[in-house]
């Protein structure tokens, strides 16, 4: 009987050692390291990076048989629920496909045990789909080792993109930079390019940014004398070369008013008649949107900066019940199918709850934009603000937005105050 009790006593010792694999329905959980492939050339840049975007995800199981994704860049996360697995019997091989349903494209894919490998497919793009490939346990961006950084690039950057070009643009670069690692964002006065992370490795600069409709990656070599030049690449249809050099002082407005871009061409009261995504026709001189104070929100449900901008006006919404104002979203889209540019604005509309109207304006061309409102100048960027009085005259007009990831969003929710403060008194 004893040699029974110590036989079990030391099973259960054993099996308490041991920790059970638990069971996950398709790819393991925790970090993985994706790529986007944008080029198979090497430009004579960085033979390291070969053109290759990286970014980070985690895998979170939210029961054994369902899970979603978090994409990481910089401090941002980014959630995404829109999944599903299955097989793909033409190849015989499991399959994944991940959405990005606000901004209509989708991860189409293969996997097999800590691999994945497709296509990320921008739906309103006509053919466009750029190479994806995944592995799990790789928690590093760009490379597994690193050399010490030449340099730490903490502080403001005077830059310039298209500097190959006949009319070169500017942009800040804002970097925090801790060790090899560094995070930022280069913002103009039209908008900023959202949360990029990357590396510093030895003279040599990589950032990078996914969520699902950015896909940026900026290379630079750091210059003897501290200054940058490099490549930056937008996706695979998109490259310039660009350079930067440090300027602690350097003001957003310096580069051009936010506020003095967009102008009317004259001083006539503001129309906008346009039908909705269900064709209802929303006429802010009529109905519910008459005699109100009014803000117009020019946008794309395909612009993450408008996205961005949308989540504040969300926010002011939450924060301020009874706020004095109405919005009205016109929408123009890349989409040159009607009856997908407005599916589109349906399910921007449903996934981010936006509570006030969006109107379809037409294609994203910002020409053509200009025809819907030939009131302003011209539509300089997506998104924009009009601020209207309640007689529908045009107290001011911010184009561009400066969003979370920039130094400038905190002047631009005390800017927003200030500005709805004049519109409702008028």
């Amino acid at each position: 009987m004893t040699k029974w009790l110590l036989f079990f006593l030391l099973i259960a010792s054993f099996s308490s050692c041991i920790k059970l694999g638990e069971h996950y329905s398709s790819i393991p959980p925790g970090m993985w390291r994706g790529v986007l492939v944008l080029t198979d050339e090497l430009e004579g840049f960085d033979e390291k990076s070969k053109g290759e975007l990286p970014f980070n995800f985690e895998v979170v199981y939210d029961t054994p048989d369902s899970f979603h994704l978090v994409i990481h860049n910089g401090d941002e996360r980014i959630v995404v629920s829109d999944i599903s697995t299955g097989v793909d019997r033409r190849v015989a091989r499991d399959s994944i496909r991940i959405d990005f349903p606000i901004y209509d494209s989708h991860i189409q894919a293969q996997y097999e045990e800590d691999a994945i490998e497709g296509w990320w497919v921008v739906r309103n793009r006509k053919d466009y789909k750029i190479r994806f490939r995944a592995l799990h346990g790789q928690p590093y961006r760009f490379f597994q080792t690193l050399d010490p950084p030449a340099a730490d690039l903490t502080g403001k950057w005077d830059c310039t993109f298209g500097i190959e070009t006949e009319e070169p643009t500017r942009s800040i670069g804002e970097f925090v930079q801790e060790g090899n690692h560094i995070t930022g964002t280069f913002l103009s006065p039209t908008g900023d390019d959202r949360f990029l992370e990357g590396v510093v490795n030895g003279d040599r600069l990589h950032l990078s940014v996914f969520d699902g409709s950015h896909a940026y990656l900026y290379e630079a070599k750091i210059l003897p004398d501290g200054q940058l030049t490099g490549i930056y690449r937008s996706g695979n249809h998109f490259k310039t070369y660009w350079e930067g050099k440090r300027s602690d002082s350097i003001e957003l407005k310096s580069l051009g008013d936010p506020l003095g871009l967009t102008i009317m061409n004259n001083d006539e009261v503001f129309t906008l008649a346009l039908p909705d995504a269900k064709g209802n026709l929303i006429d802010i001189s009529q109905g519910q949107l008459a005699g109100k104070p009014k803000i117009i929100q020019i946008m794309g449900t395909w612009c993450p900066n408008c996205k961005d901008e949308t989540a504040f006006l969300l926010s002011y919404l939450k924060e301020n019940s009874d706020p004095g104002f109405e919005i009205v979203g016109v929408s123009f889209e890349r989409h040159t199918d009607t009856t997908k540019a407005i599916a589109a604005i349906e399910t921007y509309k449903s996934k981010m709850q936006i509570p006030y109207p969006i109107v379809y304006g037409g294609t994203n061309d910002k020409k053509k934009a200009g025809e819907v409102f030939p009131m302003l100048n011209k539509v300089v960027a997506y998104p924009t603000l009009i601020f209207l009085d309640k007689q529908n005259k045009v107290v001011a007009i911010h184009t561009g937005f400066s969003g979370p990831a920039t130094s400038g969003y905190a002047a631009f929710k005390e800017e927003f105050n200030a500005l709805v403060t004049k519109m409702k008194s008028r």
